[in-house]
């Protein structure tokens, strides 16, 4: 169901609570807006305080290496 906003006087534009909670949209989050194909996208411009924590564990690890080990497979091959 689409969500419905009106600009204001000064341009400003509200982001429904639902969308700011599921996309991450904290208060006082920067908003870069990238156009494509005629539309206008909305994203959270993060800083490196919020992004603090998302990458724990060895996950990110483990897909570095696996790209290393594809790239190997390429310059061998």
């Amino acid at each position: 169901m689409p969500l419905i906003t009106t600009v204001n006087r000064k341009g400003q534009v509200t982001i429904p609570e639902s969308l700011r909670d599921r996309y991450g949209f904290p208060p006082g989050t920067k908003v870069v807006w990238l156009e494509r194909n005629g539309d206008l996208i909305p994203k959270p411009l993060l800083s490196v305080k919020q992004l603090r924590g998302r990458f724990k564990g060895d996950m990110l690890t483990a897909i570095l290496l696996e790209e290393r080990a594809r790239d190997r497979t390429h310059e061998d091959g």
